[in-house]
């Protein structure tokens, strides 16, 4: 049997190991960054908004007049912009269930009947175009023939966009019962406490109006895609410039959500 050691009295105790870095506090109170961003990263939702902003980001250089690209540069940035549209696609492979269980959950929730519809309208019509979007996927990665693939795009255009309209409208409506419910808090504001309540819904209000806009750049695009980019639509730089505008809006949602 081994012999138990004795503690020297004089000996000082070690210091505690450090905390691990979930843990360890950031500076300031704000949230350590390298943290935060393994956090959003590890979100699917997260990594495919930077996709978005890598491809659009590369439409736009493609499209901008005032500074023509060397034609070689053009060629690996169509590549590029190609190879990551098809990289979004395969990426969101199974999210219409996230849409699925949103409808659900709108259709047995205590919503008020014009809100129940257009949930029906925004998840219903997200959800069918998630949906069609594998079967995009699949024709352009060569396992469904290229025949159906033009078909398959103008289904998933014509979701989309009746997603988007469902999406703003609901989304309106939600920002006028915040603004209601910013006023009424105003009007009885008595303590410190009605102050931060007033400032998150001011905040809340701000993400949703953001919202609002994003939807409105994809509905935008997706209406773009309904018409073959007839018209004011069949501008290039337009469209990728309102891709772009709401990947960066989701992005900074995303993030700080996360």
């Amino acid at each position: 049997m081994a012999d138990l050691a004795v503690a020297d009295p004089s000996q000082k105790p070690s210091a505690p190991p450090p905390p691990p870095a979930a843990a360890r506090p950031s500076r300031g109170g704000e949230r350590d960054f390298l943290l935060h961003l393994e956090a959003y990263l590890a979100r699917r939702d997260g990594v495919d908004k930077l996709l978005k902003i890598s491809r659009y980001a590369a439409k736009v250089a493609l499209a901008a007049p005032s500074s023509p690209l060397p034609a070689a540069l053009a060629l690996r940035l169509k590549s590029f912009e190609s190879s990551v549209g098809l990289s979004r696609k395969a990426f969101r492979l199974g999210k219409f269930v996230q849409d699925l269980n949103a409808l659900r959950a709108a259709v047995d929730g205590a919503l008020a009947p014009a809100d129940r519809f257009l949930a029906v309208v925004a998840y219903g019509g997200e959800g069918a175009y998630y949906f069609v979007e594998q079967f995009v996927w699949l024709c352009k990665a060569g396992l469904i023939p290229s025949e159906y693939s033009r078909r398959l795009q103008k289904i998933s255009a014509w979701t989309e966009l009746i997603g988007y309209f469902g999406s703003v409208a609901l989304k309106a409506r939600e920002v006028r019962r915040i603004q209601s419910l910013i006023r009424s808090r105003i009007d009885s504001m008595k303590s410190k406490e009605d102050d931060e309540e007033i400032r998150k819904l001011r905040t809340k209000l701000l993400l949703k109006q953001l919202s609002i806009v994003q939807d409105l750049a994809d509905g935008l695009m997706a209406l773009g895609d309904v018409r073959d980019g007839k018209g004011f639509l069949s501008n290039t730089l337009l469209m990728a410039s309102a891709g772009l505008f709401s990947a960066l809006i989701s992005t900074h949602k995303n993030w700080t959500s996360s």
